[in-house]
């Protein structure tokens, strides 16, 4: 893959970009790294004391690559530097849960990005769940959702409750960036054995639906199924196509909302079902320092590796690779295209557009947004530079298709600045001054030539804003802005509620 571009989906991703590969033709070993013990510790000392001082030098491993995480360019400072913390901490919640608690014989539903923990420029619009599951076990996945009928129609229905927008299951093999080396793109580390969009799943009358996980469907099973081995297409490490027989780990789902007013959640167990109901195994000193030992190594190894994805791959800072380009324009935006299938978890029917803004207080950025064929769903959304949304309750740094309605020219308008131009578009940057734009367009059948959407930007002045826009573009005062808000943060309180 080496000097081709590669769009890249990051797990909860949801985030893609297009970006130039880096060091993939030499990858190193991409197995997840463990800590060693600390060379001071003796090997036969207690198994504890060994996990704890290697979750300790974890953490400051990542300390460390939050204060200096970047190969070229300013450290960060100010609210860069504390936003560096917090995400820090951030892995630390997400990963010591997963590896403290859960159990593929007795797993559950996780929230993998929430308020506290996010991280791959996720998308706000979405609750990112995922299970372990074990490849030779079977499962089953019980759900219960509310009015489905755009998911038949695809037409926004004003009803109340209603399903979220989207919904996809997927059965995976790894997830990203726990080796902490971009290399592990170049092995086909993370992929998707197979995956259920709600455009297949037909609840009954009460709303419910099941989904099936196993190795291979029953001859006698005709519902919705996930398996968890098949034989995906792959690059060896001399760049040859291969076809390897690969087992999934992890059970990931995505619930995207688009009218945030109207949509409620899924209702969702997970529960395996080959045998006899079984027990999680109760923890000891080897077993818990093994965990403390694993939550040390990751949480540096994911901060790493998305660092160097931001500085290498995505060059949010710079152009890093000299080609006289960044991969993620500054003041601009990529045109949307499809996902790189084989880099994540990225689901099919789905197209990625990105870019980087860096804006003084006077400065706005207008993005222009034109689809010949109105998406299932639209997402327009900003992160810092850590690779987290912003804000998204208490302030209106994301916004949905259903959330900006199409102007009399037939297209969208965003407009990022520092403060409220009182229009509609408005996407708040919360203060960041440099941070990352991501669109997310969903299709049931995805467009190709003159039918993909178009997206352009354009730097102005602040104030000249609303006269640079289409002269029905809603206007809106700090009243009702604020209400918007208060309707955003009912929304997210629901969202990741922890009841």
């Amino acid at each position: 893959m080496q000097g081709s571009t590669v769009r890249l989906w990051a797990f909860g991703a949801a985030a893609i970009f297009v970006a130039q590969a880096v060091a993939c033709t030499n990858a190193e070993e991409t197995t997840p790294a463990k800590a060693a013990p600390p060379s001071e510790v003796d090997s036969s000392a207690d198994p504890l004391d060994r996990g704890w001082r290697a979750f300790i030098e974890g953490l400051e491993a990542g300390r460390e690559e939050v204060r200096h995480p970047w190969l070229q360019g300013p450290a960060p400072e100010g609210r860069d530097l504390a936003e560096g913390y917090r995400y820090l901490l951030g892995h630390l919640v997400r990963i010591a849960e997963f590896e403290a608690i859960q159990h593929a014989d007795v797993p559950y539903f996780q929230r993998y990005v929430r308020m506290m923990s996010k991280w791959t420029i996720d998308n706000p619009d979405t609750l990112y769940l995922g299970a372990p599951i074990d490849p030779s076990g079977r499962y089953r996945v019980e759900g219960r959702v509310a009015d489905t009928r755009e998911w038949r129609t695809g037409e926004r229905a004003d009803v109340f409750p209603k399903a979220p927008r989207v919904v996809t299951f997927q059965t995976t093999t790894a997830q990203v960036g726990q080796t902490g080396s971009l290399a592990e793109f170049a092995t086909c580390r993370n992929q998707t054995l197979g995956a259920v969009r709600h455009f297949q799943i037909e609840p009954d009358a009460e709303g419910r639906f099941e989904i099936l996980i196993a190795a291979e469907r029953p001859a006698d099973y005709e519902g919705l199924f996930l398996p968890t081995r098949a034989a995906m297409r792959c690059r060896d490490r001399e760049g040859n196509t291969v076809t390897r027989e690969r087992e999934a780990t992890s059970l990931n789902v995505r619930e995207i909302f688009s009218d945030w007013d109207r949509e409620r959640a899924l209702e969702l167990e997970i529960v395996r079902v080959d045998g006899p109901t079984r027990q999680r195994p109760p923890t000891d000193p080897e077993a818990m320092g093994e965990v403390l030992t694993q939550i040390g190594a990751q949480v540096p190894n994911q901060i790493r590796f998305w660092n160097r994805l931001h500085e290498q791959g995505l060059e949010v800072l710079d152009d890093r690779n000299g080609d006289g380009r960044q991969s993620l324009p500054l003041n601009g935006i990529n045109p949307p295209s499809p996902p790189f299938i084989a880099g994540g978890t990225a689901g099919a029917g789905q197209l990625y557009a990105a870019g980087t803004y860096q804006l003084e207080e006077d400065q706005a950025l207008i993005v222009r947004v034109e689809a010949p064929h109105e998406p299932y769903y639209l997402g327009f959304q900003l992160a810092n530079l850590w690779g987290e949304s912003l804000d998204q309750a208490s302030y209106v740094s994301s916004r949905t298709g259903g959330q900006l309605p199409v102007a009399s020219d037939g297209a969208r308008y965003y407009v990022v600045a520092h403060r409220d131009p009182g229009v509609l578009g408005w996407v708040d940057t919360t203060g960041i001054r440099h941070g990352t734009i991501s669109m997310r367009f969903i299709y049931e059948h995805t467009p190709e030539g003159e039918a993909l959407p178009s997206a352009t930007a354009r730097l102005v002045g602040v104030d000249e804003v609303r006269s640079l826009l289409p002269q029905d573009t809603p206007q809106i005062d700090r009243a009702a802005r604020l209400e918007e808000i208060a309707r955003r943060q009912s929304h997210i309180r629901r969202r990741f509620r922890q009841y």
